[in-house]
């Protein structure tokens, strides 16, 4: 069943999270949602979808759907897999599975990227070698942005350049 077809205070099923996913009623988090008739507890629906926190049921009990509220302020961004020079930092690879989280629609210098979408844990940049990353809104097949990272505080050091 579709999210729009099921009453708010019905319990949630995978098929109802991927399908309110999928249309875009919340934005997925890191993994997929995957498809299944089996009820989805607090935990999961907020593992798999960016939400408020559910905060009137313990992790493993039941919500409603009326329970779901999508979290805003929340953007979902693809970051190329390695950092490098200035000069070529537009035409590194963004890999889809790299995945980072701002509270901004359109960073600047000083945004912090972090790895959930609570914000609870900066982005993790040891492994980067350059300090020049690039960066675009997830799901977008634009260009994106470039820019200097701080790599142990995962900040942009200054205004970034569109690619």
């Amino acid at each position: 069943m579709s999210w729009a077809g099921i009453a708010s205070n019905q319990c949630i099923s995978w098929n109802n999270l991927k399908d309110a996913v999928d249309t875009g009623v919340f934005m997925g988090a890191e993994a997929a949602v995957p498809p299944g008739s089996k009820q989805v507890t607090r935990a999961e629906a907020e593992q798999y979808a960016v939400i408020n926190a559910i905060t009137s049921k313990a992790s493993n009990q039941l919500p409603v759907k009326s329970n779901l509220i999508a979290k805003t302020g929340v953007f979902k961004w693809n970051i190329s897999d390695n950092g490098d020079t200035n000069a070529n930092a537009c035409s590194l690879f963004l890999d889809v599975t790299t995945i980072a989280w701002t509270n901004t629609a359109t960073p600047v210098a000083g945004t912090t990227f972090y790895a959930n979408y609570n914000f609870t844990s900066i982005f993790p940049m040891s492994g980067y070698a350059g300090l020049f990353l690039h960066y675009r809104v997830f799901g977008n097949t634009g260009a994106g942005f470039k820019a200097r990272f701080n790599l142990s505080t995962s900040t942009i050091n200054n205004a970034p350049v569109a690619c």
